[in-house]
């Protein structure tokens, strides 16, 4: 506003300045009267632009409120072509971490159907982040949400909070994924994760009213026990797998092992899309040959498929 005021000044001093020389040089009437007409235009056009300047702007939906919450993060978030904002030291670092999100990647909606998309990040840091810090768009598909929010809550260095968006789906079938990342007030933008890469929602719209729901993703994660050494017991590898869907879907898996073994069949029931953790063990002894070995997940239904595998080498040390 103060910038607009030394504007307006400067117009009608010249203004008044055009006004005295056309006096001093005795021009005519019809001069006169197209000269004082222009200054009053030009006063005119800056008295709208102050108040165009004045106008209140419009503020996104506010955020959910957030919770503390821990889990297994997912590793496969890929950044999009925009690149950190250079910025002043503050004194601390700014970093993050993905836990968990909701719905998962790959979830089926309905042209224009609403749903809250929510991350959970852990501040890796050592700044801690205020209401001044917001979550920016930056990349993709807009998905009906706002391009900034204003965090909801303060996240101290090693906290775990929710962020979360209202979002809806396009009116057009298709997939869609939306990029964002965190920004400080000091302009600087960051991720998650050791690449500080963007986080997204990624979603698919169907106006398919027989839509076929199925499993969109399977990780892996093991623990031995014991950790280390050669125990006269058998070596235990306990596994982990965490099965995705992207809607409502009965699901019949088995595991497979590299030694041609299998476990037998099992079954999960989801009522809407969402994660599921089953798991399983491997005995092995503790003279056992050290090879490279590995365990995978077979789906048999809704679709058939192998899920990738773990792999991990029995060693007696």
């Amino acid at each position: 506003m103060f910038e607009f005021r030394i504007r307006k000044h400067k117009i009608l001093v010249v203004a008044m300045a055009a006004i005295l020389l056309m006096n001093a040089c005795g021009g005519s009437s019809q001069n006169q009267a197209e000269i004082a007409t222009a200054v009053a235009q030009t006063v005119v056009a800056q008295n709208s632009l102050t108040q165009v300047a004045s106008l209140p702007t419009s503020s996104p939906l506010p955020l959910t409120s957030a919770l503390d919450m821990t889990a297994t993060p997912d590793p496969d978030v890929i950044s999009p072509t925009g690149t950190n904002t250079p910025a002043p030291n503050p004194g601390c670092t700014l970093s993050a971490n993905l836990v968990q999100e909701d719905p998962p990647d790959g979830t089926i909606f309905k042209p224009g159907e609403s749903f809250l998309k929510t991350w959970w990040l852990q501040n890796t840091g050592t700044c801690t982040w205020d209401a001044t810090f917001r979550l920016v768009f930056w990349d993709g598909d807009l998905i009906g949400a706002a391009v900034s929010y204003p965090l909801p809550v303060a996240v101290a260095p090693g906290e775990t909070k929710e962020i979360a968006i209202l979002l809806q789906a396009p009116a057009t079938d298709g997939q869609y994924r939306g990029y964002w990342r965190l920004k400080s007030p000091w302009g600087y933008d960051f991720g998650v994760g050791s690449g500080s890469q963007s986080f997204y929602a990624d979603i698919l719209v169907s106006s398919d009213s027989n839509v076929g729901y199925g499993v969109t993703s399977v990780s892996y994660d093991y623990v031995r026990h014991p950790y280390g050494g050669c125990p006269s017991n058998p070596i235990i590898y306990e596994f982990f797998a965490k099965i995705t869907t992207n809607g409502p879907a009965k699901v019949r898996f088995y595991w497979i092992y590299s030694d041609g073994g299998q476990s037998p069949t099992e079954t999960l029931n989801f009522e809407g899309a969402g994660s599921k953790t089953v798991v399983n063990t491997w005995n092995l002894r503790g003279d056992a040959k050290s090879i490279l070995r590995s365990v995978s997940i077979v789906i048999t239904a809704p679709q058939h498929r192998t899920w990738g595998e773990i792999t991990f080498t029995h060693t007696c040390q």
